[in-house]
């Protein structure tokens, strides 16, 4: 493997010059510069980023935990950070916990472990009191999403679930709904609590509690969709509109409204949560309410950045707004059937 040495010598200039070239730093004329570039070609040299790292006390890994990383959502928001970090020369180290308290704290000790100048923790569950005195004594910055269950953290991004949900279930009352289904993701979720709770509200703008629609509790896949309409059908025929947890669950949801006969909007509406990329091509077209995943992630991630680079962030916590986005299977509800 070639080194730091023969490129200097390929390139006729001192060792000094080479990595003053590498790390960016100090003045190298046009044609060391030349050279030099032209010798790390040919030989194929790769910088040592660990000893370079050792020299500045920094590895330039960002380290973060998300719940699932097959997951399109979390996918989405690793893209946003892994596309920030990028830009500042920085790679990105992702875990997943699983909505698993243990899980989430063997992962960001593995991080920590791994020497990250900084995490960005999307968590589900408090972490411990071993945990948070590991990341103290680590002297690391911390950026949470999602929640606060990192009392670490300098600076917190939250979605605002519940006010996404609360719009759909409102959009889905306004088009006279009243025989609706909630096909909740579980209250394992935070940000299922939330989407239930911004429901709730909604329903009671109309003089309506939770206990007056349909809520199946299930999980984040579109199995739990497909299978909770089909019985759907069956046992509660009168149903006019489904909110689906996730545009996952819808997706399922449509597949066995297809199945059975169903169209959509005009025999049943199907609305959705996330705004993933396949809702705009689902057939019809999924109304959904959009979560900006990615731009929490970029945000998360210039936060970090900004705190690695000594600066304070302008406030502690962030909310990023949702968007409900109107396409076409959500219709007014069939007259002999809105009850």
């Amino acid at each position: 493997m070639p080194t730091i040495t023969d490129v200097s010598r390929k390139a006729g200039v001192s060792r000094s010059t080479v990595s003053r070239l590498i790390a960016g730093s100090g003045y190298v004329s046009e044609s060391a510069r030349k050279a030099v570039e032209a010798a790390i070609a040919e030989l194929g040299y790769r910088p040592n980023t660990m000893a370079r790292g050792l020299r500045s006390n920094r590895s330039n890994l960002i380290g973060g935990v998300v719940v699932n990383v097959g997951s399109p959502f979390y996918a989405q928001m690793i893209g946003g950070i892994q596309l920030t970090c990028r830009s500042a020369n920085k790679s990105f180290l992702v875990s997943s916990g699983y909505a698993d308290p243990d899980q989430e704290a063997r992962a960001i000790l593995e991080l920590i472990d791994r020497s990250c100048d900084g995490l960005i923790l999307y968590l589900e569950n408090p972490l411990g009191e071993d945990v948070l005195a590991v990341i103290e004594q680590s002297g690391i910055p911390v950026v949470s999403i999602g929640g606060d269950e990192c009392p670490a953290a300098r600076a917190a991004i939250a979605i605002d679930n519940f006010s996404g949900a609360r719009d759909g279930m409102e959009f889905l009352l306004r088009a006279g709904h009243r025989n609706i289904a909630y096909l909740s993701g579980g209250l394992v979720y935070r940000d299922m609590r939330e989407r239930l709770r911004g429901t709730a509200d909604a329903l009671a703008r109309h003089g309506l509690t939770i206990d007056d629609i349909l809520v199946i509790h299930g999980n984040f896949e579109e199995r739990f969709g497909a299978e909770a309409t089909a019985t759907l059908l069956v046992e509660h025929p009168g149903i006019t509109a489904i909110f689906g947890g996730d545009d996952d669950i819808s997706a399922g949801a449509l597949l066995s409204l297809k199945r059975a006969g169903k169209r959509v909007p005009e025999d049943i509406s199907l609305l959705g949560f996330d705004d993933n990329f396949h809702a705009r091509h689902l057939t019809p077209a999924l109304t959904t309410v959009r979560q900006p995943v990615d731009e929490a992630g970029r945000l998360a991630a210039r936060l970090l950045l900004s705190l690695l680079d000594g600066e304070a962030p302008t406030a502690r916590e962030f909310s990023i707004p949702t968007e409900l986005i109107i396409r076409d299977s959500v219709g007014p509800a069939p007259a002999s059937l809105s009850g």
